[in-house]
C-alpha cells in the first residue's frame, strides 16, 4: 500500500492546521491535552468539551471517512491518508480527547453496515454535528471477557411495541455524559450464549429507569460507570439488525476499530514518549545506561507498532486472496467450546477482537486476518504500560510528590506523568485482556489445542 502523502493530502493538512489554529483558541485553549489518561477521562470542563464537539461538527470534522453510499450526514469526505493527516494535526494542536469517539468511530460505522435508512437518518447527523454523545452497554459484572454470558434482558411489549430493559452494565465509559447507549441484551426467553441477543439504541434520559453510578479509579477520576436498567424503554424501530441478531451486529461493531484508529492512537503515544525523553534529559536520567536503553527500546517498539499498523491497514485496503486465511477468518458458527474461558469483570466495555468472526453483514469488510486486532492490542497495551512505568522511573524520588500540596478541598492532585503511570495499569485489561488476546491468537490463528472449558 502506498501510504505517502500527496499534494491533495498536504492541501488538506494546511486546511486542517489553519482551522485548528483559528478555532482551538479562546475558551477552548484551556482544554489543551496533557499526556496520560484516556480520551473519556473526567478531567476538564465537560460543558466546554461538549461545546468543542459541536465546534468540530460545525466545521465538518466529525465522521471523516464514513461510508457515503447513501449520502453525507454533515461530515466532509476524506481519503484514508487525509484521515491520518487530520489525526496528526489534531494531536499536534494538543486538542482534547474526544467525547464523541464512541458514537463516531463505533456506532456510526455499525449503523452504516446494519442500520436501516430511518436509523441512519435519525442518528448519524446528530453525531456528525457533535450534538449527541453515546456510550456502550456491553460488559456486565459476570460477562466481561466472556461477553456471551450477559444476562441483561429486554422484553417486547406487544401492545406498545417497545422493549423494556432490565439488568446491569459495567465499565461503561462516559455513561455519566452520554445521551444514548447502544445496549446488547437478551430478547429471547431461555436463549443462551450468542443466541437470542439483540442490539438496541436506548435513550439515557430516563429518570427512575436508568441509574448511572460512577466508578472511582486510581487517578481519582470516574469516567467509567455502572449502569442499572430498571424497565428502561427502547423503541422497536431502534432495534438494529433484527431481533436475535445482536451478536453479529455487536461483533461487527468491534471489528470497525480500523487501522487508522490505531495510527491515531500512536500519534498520541509518540507525543507522550517525547515528553518522557525530554524529562529524562532535563533530570539527567538519560545518562544512566539502563534507562537510556529503555528509552531507545520504547522508541523502537513504537516504530514497529506503526509499521505493523500500516501493514495491516494496507492488507485490509488491498486484500490478496488467500483461501486458508479466508476460511480461518470466516470460521465455524460460534459455540461454547470456542469461547474464551469466563473471567468475571475482566474487560472494559470495548473488547476488540474478543469474539468469534461472523458472516459478513450488509457492508461488512471481507475476510481479514483474525489475529490482527489481538496482536495490535497486545502490542500497544504493554507498550503504553511500560511507558507509564518509565515516566515515573526517570523522575526518581520526585515521582512520589504531587504537583501541589494536598488539602482537604483538593486531596488528590496528580501531575500528567503520575496519571499516565496510574491509568496505564488498566491498558492490559480494558479493550480485551491480554489473556483473552493470547487465547484468540493461539486457537484461531496458530490452531493450537483449545483451552479446557471445564
Amino acid at each position: 500500500m502506498d501510504f505517502a502523502f500527496g499534494p491533495e493530502d498536504e492541501r488538506f493538512r494546511t486546511e486542517a492546521r489553519d482551522w485548528l489554529a483559528e478555532h482551538f483558541a479562546g475558551p477552548f485553549a484551556a482544554l489543551k491535552q496533557e499526556p496520560g489518561g484516556h480520551p473519556g477521562e473526567a478531567r476538564g470542563d465537560m460543558t466546554a468539551r461538549r461545546a468543542w464537539e459541536r465546534e468540530l461538527g460545525t466545521g465538518g470534522w466529525i465522521g471523516l471517512g464514513w461510508d457515503r453510499t447513501d449520502g453525507a450526514y454533515g461530515n466532509r469526505a476524506a481519503t484514508l491518508t487525509q484521515q491520518v493527516v487530520w489525526a496528526e494535526e489534531y494531536a499536534r494542536a494538543g486538542a482534547p480527547g474526544r467525547l464523541g469517539h464512541i458514537g463516531e468511530n463505533l456506532l456510526a460505522p455499525t449503523l452504516l453496515a446494519h442500520g436501516d435508512s430511518a436509523q441512519r437518518a435519525r442518528f448519524l447527523p446528530p453525531i456528525a454535528r457533535g450534538e449527541e454523545l453515546w456510550c456502550q452497554g456491553y460488559s456486565e459484572p459476570d460477562a466481561g471477557s466472556d461477553l456471551a454470558g450477559l444476562r441483561t434482558r429486554a422484553v417486547r411489549d406487544p401492545g406498545e411495541g417497545t422493549y423494556r430493559i432490565t439488568g446491569q452494565k459495567i465499565w461503561t465509559s462516559l455513561a455519566h455524559e452520554a445521551d444514548w447507549c447502544f445496549v446488547l441484551a437478551r430478547t429471547e426467553e431461555g436463549s443462551q450464549r450468542h443466541h437470542g441477543l439483540s442490539f438496541l439504541l436506548v435513550p439515557m434520559d430516563q429518570p427512575g429507569r436508568i441509574e448511572v453510578r460512577p466508578i472511582r479509579q486510581l487517578t481519582g477520576t470516574s469516567e467509567f460507570n455502572e449502569v442499572f436498567f430498571d424497565g428502561a424503554l427502547a423503541r422497536a424501530e431502534h432495534l438494529v439488525g433484527g431481533a436475535g441478531h445482536g451478536w453479529r451486529v455487536a461483533m461487527s461493531l468491534l471489528a470497525v476499530e480500523r487501522g487508522v484508529s490505531t495510527l491515531v492512537q500512536q500519534i498520541g503515544f509518540a507525543q507522550e514518549l517525547s515528553r518522557v525523553v525530554r524529562l529524562a534529559l532535563e533530570t539527567g536520567a538519560a545518562e544512566e545506561p539502563v534507562l537510556r536503553d529503555r528509552l531507545i527500546q520504547q522508541w523502537a517498539e513504537l516504530k514497529a507498532m506503526r509499521w505493523n499498523a500500516l501493514r495491516t491497514l494496507g492488507a485490509a485496503q488491498n486484500p490478496t486472496p488467500n483461501p486458508a486465511r479466508d476460511s480461518a477468518a470466516r470460521g465455524p458458527a460460534p459455540n461454547d467450546a470456542r469461547d474464551p474461558a469466563p473471567r468475571k469483570g475482566a474487560a472494559h466495555d470495548l473488547p476488540p477482537g474478543s469474539a468469534d468472526p461472523q458472516a459478513p453483514g450488509p457492508r461488512d469488510p471481507g475476510p481479514q486476518d483474525p489475529g490482527a486486532p489481538s496482536v495490535a492490542k497486545l502490542l500497544w497495551g504493554g507498550w503504553h504500560q511500560r511507558l507509564g512505568e518509565l515516566a515515573v522511573q526517570v523522575r526518581g524520588a520526585a515521582a512520589a510528590l504531587g504537583p501541589a500540596r494536598w488539602t482537604a478541598g483538593r486531596p488528590y492532585e496528580l501531575d500528567a506523568f503520575q496519571r499516565l503511570f496510574l491509568f496505564s495499569r488498566a491498558d492490559t485489561i480494558y479493550g480485551g485482556s491480554d489473556e483473552i488476546q493470547r487465547t484468540i491468537i493461539a486457537e484461531r490463528v496458530l490452531h493450537l489445542p483449545k483451552e479446557s472449558r471445564r
